[in-house]
């Protein structure tokens, strides 16, 4: 099991390769890539991708960090054509080769908002098996999140979900932070969740009122039983910690010692989580 952070704000204040080096002096092995880049779906420059990921790769190399899952653009909207003609899609598309050059094997996709009179689950059925081709080619995997604003409020809705896309190409991205404020705690949504479909999760903590993003203990969730869950659910991915909001607002001088508080939490999880899965 690897200890994982987003490298979203970091790239954000400091470049991509000091980001990078400031994840793995901090202590962390991993990073979670991120091709988003405002918070509000807009994409990184995705133009001259594959110069982009050879360059990330390097960096990842030089520092001795993975990357086993990412963030997709998240620009795409129901106006967009499912078709390479559009730059969102075409985005996406650029971003599963981009995570296939930096070793990366699953990609996150956020599911479409749609409006209440359209059908949902069909439209974004449509949309997750047209980026299928994409995902074979390129040999990664497609994460669907339980996010806040999708139909995927229980756990048997988002595995049957992932079951209907029928291909092994799909599987799921639990949100902890998601499941409790969409009013079950994330240790339930785990373990109603199919045995064999989750494939990356998303670690932070809430007040449940808002995706906070904050980090674990520092919220309302019980990490003792959501460690618990994922041992027992037999969980063998990476803890990644997606604490976005703390780095948003955090002076650039604190920034290294939360990341290195962070990689502590992440350990002190990992701990937590080992203890259960040898009982």
């Amino acid at each position: 099991m690897s200890i994982t952070i987003e490298n979203f704000t970091l790239r954000q204040k400091f470049g991509e390769e000091q980001a990078l080096k400031i994840i793995k002096d901090a202590g962390f092995d991993g990073v979670d890539y991120s091709f988003n880049d405002d918070g509000k779906g807009k994409s990184i420059d995705l133009s001259n991708h594959i110069e982009k990921a050879r360059e990330v790769k390097s960096y990842l190399d030089k520092y001795g960090l993975v990357c086993k899952q990412s963030h997709a653009p998240f620009s795409f909207s129901l106006c967009d054509e499912l078709s390479l003609e559009n730059k969102n899609f075409s985005d996406l598309i650029k971003s599963f080769e981009f995570a296939s050059i930096i070793g990366c094997k699953i990609v996150v996709v956020h599911s479409i908002c749609l409006p209440p009179e359209i059908d949902f689950f069909e439209y974004n059925y449509n949309y997750y098996k047209a980026l299928e081709p994409y995902a074979k080619k390129y040999g990664i995997k497609i994460a669907v999140e339980n996010l806040v604003n999708s139909i995927f409020w229980r756990p048997n809705r988002l595995s049957h979900f992932i079951r209907q896309l029928d291909s092994s190409v799909f599987c799921a991205c639990i949100d902890v932070g998601h499941s409790m404020l969409m009013g079950m705690p994330p240790e339930e949504y785990i373990l109603g969740m199919d045995k064999d479909l989750i494939g990356c999760i998303h670690i932070h903590d809430t007040d449940a009122k808002v995706d906070r993003h904050w980090m674990p203990f520092h919220g309302e969730q019980n990490w003792d039983n959501i460690m618990k869950s994922l041992a027992d659910y037999g969980f063998n991915a990476d803890i990644n910690l997606e604490v976005i909001r703390p780095l948003n607002t955090m002076p650039e001088g604190l920034m290294f010692p939360f990341v290195k508080y962070a990689v502590e939490v992440g350990r002190y999880l990992e701990k937590t989580f080992e203890s259960y899965k040898n009982k």
